[in-house]
């Protein structure tokens, strides 16, 4: 599948930006205010940290293994039976979350668009939308990536200078009022919205490799996390941090307040038009990203064949996840440990088994070689 494709490092960092901060952005500032109020911004630190340790380690396994991605590590380090076992958990995790991402997308439109048109329609939208991207490849969407991150750093940035007459600074005092630890109980769930790029396992065997490579990549992870800082401080400052935590979306509340001239009004449209373009890179790059991994784990040779099957099997797991939007923000914030698993603690353990497997092999080497 696709054994030409490159893309460029700045492409690549576009991927990391729209896969973290799309969906994300909306919604977290009311779950980071339930766990640290005005604090919050501590948190978006404190995840912004993990995504960069998310980040050593898949430039760790590249390092090791630098022509295979995620799939064929597994196999690589840990043999064709449990390694394959571990690389089709990994497969499933990358269909499961993009089942999840489309549900999001489907439930946003219900309930800020029009909520009589059927659930369905939104799901099928969506990933007709994604299969098509799909379909034409990596280098298309990335392409395509780097477009919308230029329009969504200036609709940020547009909409937060607009703001800057309703700020009111004092909202953020006193700083840590009931200390370090409390905030920090919203670690697991931040961690799993940085946690995202690891898309990056997938895709770095196809980057157009240089000496620029991590830098681009770690400045993928700081420009999401200044992005969701000026989310999450913008409605505190605005809203303070109590009433932030009650809406539903604060982002879009808070653009609400926008008017100029006295009579334009409903910006709210602009943030609404970069979620959805956002949230269309980051469920097509998932769903290429389960393709290429069941391709290499299943050696097919027409993967093609496969994405409108998947494409009905997300229709089908999407509407059936949850009931309504209470029951996907309790999943996100209650089992969040459940995407970390897969974002960090199994990538991990691979590359600390990839390194004893590695020393192990010199060790025998160097056996050979004083022989």
């Amino acid at each position: 599948m696709e054994r030409g494709t490159v893309i460029s490092n700045q492409q690549l960092m576009a991927l990391i930006v729209i896969s973290t901060v799309g969906t994300s952005s909306l919604y977290a500032p009311a779950t980071l205010s339930h766990y640290a109020e005005r604090d919050s911004w501590l948190l978006v630190m404190v995840g912004c940290a993990i995504g960069l340790l998310n980040l050593f380690v898949f430039l760790q396994l590249n390092k090791l293994h630098p022509d295979k991605n995620l799939i064929e590590i597994c196999r690589e380090v840990f043999g064709r039976w449990f390694g394959g076992l571990l690389a089709f958990a990994f497969i499933c995790y990358l269909l499961d979350l993009t089942s999840w991402v489309l549900r999001e997308f489907a439930q946003f439109f219900i309930i800020a668009l029009n909520p009589m048109i059927p659930q369905n329609w939104y799901l099928i939208a969506g990933v007709i939308m994604c299969a098509y991207a799909v379909y034409h490849g990596l280098e298309v969407f990335a392409r395509v990536s780097l477009i919308i991150l230029a329009v969504t750093i200036a609709t940020f940035l547009t909409i937060y200078v607009m703001l800057g007459n309703q700020y009111h600074p004092e909202y953020l005092l006193p700083v840590l009022e009931n200390g370090l630890l409390q905030p920090l109980k919203g670690t697991v769930a931040v961690s799993s919205w940085f946690g995202d790029l690891m898309i990056v396992s997938m895709i770095l065997k196809h980057v157009k490799r240089s000496k620029k490579t991590v830098r681009w990549a770690i400045a993928g992870v700081g420009i999401t996390g200044c992005l969701l800082m000026l989310s999450v401080v913008g409605c505190t400052i605005v809203f303070g941090g109590k009433t932030t935590s009650t809406f539903t979306y604060p982002s879009i509340s808070l653009i609400q307040n926008i008017k100029l001239f006295r009579n334009i009004e409903r910006l709210d449209a602009a943030l609404i038009v970069v979620w959805v373009m956002s949230c269309f890179i980051k469920i097509t790059v998932y769903f290429w990203s389960a393709l290429k991994g069941m391709t290499d784990w299943l050696k097919l040779s027409r993967p093609r064949l496969f994405i409108v099957p998947m494409a009905a099997s997300l229709v089908v797991c999407s509407k059936y996840k949850v009931w309504g939007l209470i029951e996907l923000a309790s999943f996100y914030d209650k089992q969040a440990w459940y995407f970390v698993l897969f974002q960090l603690l199994l990538p991990s353990l691979l590359l600390g088994a990839a390194w004893v497997k590695q020393k192990a092999n010199n060790r025998e080497e160097g056996q050979y070689g004083t022989g």
